[in-house]
């Protein structure tokens, strides 16, 4: 199991909001390039949207690559 991998997409959905949407739409597409298994890929793809874009909501805009642009 590769928890770095996951707590680094994890880490980058809530801090860019471009990626945020690519996995929220297509998770497997956008965690190519990461070193996943099929179950982590599917836990990621069971992520709650609402709540992934809430949390992300919450950051200071100086950590999130959107700059405060809010929500997709």
């Amino acid at each position: 199991m590769s928890m770095e991998a996951v707590q680094a997409v994890i880490g980058r959905a809530v801090t860019d909001a471009e990626f945020r949407q690519k996995l929220i739409d297509n998770a497997r597409e956008a965690c190519k390039g990461y070193d996943l298994t099929d179950d982590e890929i599917n836990s990621l793809e069971a992520l709650d949207a609402n709540s992934l874009q809430s949390f992300a909501g919450t950051l200071d805009s100086r950590i999130s690559k959107s700059g405060g642009k809010g929500f997709l």
